[in-house]
């Protein structure tokens, strides 16, 4: 898989962030139970780890991303046009202060049993901070031991593309898209298969307006079951235009509801400038 972190490059901050160093940021609040998804295994820069949604307020909040808010909280874009359960957010940040704007896509599922989210930014001399989560939210669910089933759900990620903008600056834009996953818990012997496909992708601009679609679709290598947690393990995700591969990166899920009839799942690809960072929830 290739990075493009750069080393000293990438923790250059915008002017507006002043002194400091972003590693004495790092808030606690890791999400160590079995039952979730993160990608901060995956880059160093990957760095969310846990999330909550008060729909009350409607707020979302993300732990562990340097600069977004003091309390990490995300208001929602009320211009957002998504049509497919996920919505969007941003960070708000004060003015004369060192926080910084990230972008976030969230969704709860329908059943309440699952929920994911994504963020991103634009404010780095590379691709930033930011990462994905999913969380199981009801028990433990009770898997099948064998059997072929289809799962198909919706898609959404911050896609963030380097030195895009007027004068060289970083372009965030938002994607919803279509995922279509198949599971069989029988084989491979004791560990099941698991892999799946995100097309359809639309693109938006941070207002939530869609703007356009991306050609080509993401494939989620077949990967295997934790059958002790009800999770899915880490397998490559690697996006396609044109027959080609042009991003790659990884793809990791939990299931949930009790029997295992929804998987929620997040994945990040990038190069050529570009990381896309996404979560997905899907039903049986």
């Amino acid at each position: 898989m290739t990075r493009l972190y750069s080393g000293i490059a990438i923790l250059a901050l915008v002017a507006a962030c002043g002194d400091g160093n972003p590693f004495n940021t790092v808030e606690d609040g890791d999400d160590t139970t079995p039952g979730s998804a993160y990608l901060d295994d995956e880059g160093t820069f990957l760095t969310l780890n846990n999330i909550a949604y008060d729909p009350g307020s409607d707020t979302l909040t993300i732990n562990n991303i340097p600069f977004d808010d003091p309390n990490n909280a995300y208001k929602r874009i009320q211009t957002e046009t998504f049509a497919n359960g996920f919505n969007a957010y941003e960070s708000d940040p004060a003015p004369g202060t060192n926080e910084i704007q990230y972008f976030a896509v969230f969704r709860r599922s329908d059943s309440g049993q699952s929920q994911v989210a994504a963020a991103g930014t634009t404010a780095y001399v590379q691709f930033g901070y930011g990462g994905a989560g999913a969380q199981r939210l009801g028990a433990n669910p009770t898997l099948p031991t064998t059997g072929i089933y289809s799962y198909n759900g919706e898609y959404a990620a911050v896609r963030t593309t380097l030195d895009a903008g007027p004068g060289g600056s970083n372009l965030a834009e938002f994607v919803t898209g279509d995922v279509t996953m198949r599971v069989d818990y029988g084989d491979f012997d004791d560990t099941g298969t698991v892999g799946g496909t995100v097309q359809n992708r639309r693109l938006y601009d941070t207002t939530g307006t869609q703007i356009g679609t991306l050609d080509g679709f993401i494939s989620m290598q077949d990967s295997t079951i934790d059958f002790e947690t009800q999770t899915i393990v880490a397998a490559q995700a690697t996006e396609f235009v044109g027959g080609t591969a042009t991003r790659s990166g990884n793809w990791e899920g939990v299931f949930a509801g009790p029997n295992g009839e929804e998987i929620a799942g997040v994945l990040f690809v990038e190069g050529d400038d570009v990381r896309e960072v996404g979560g997905f929830v899907t039903t049986q």
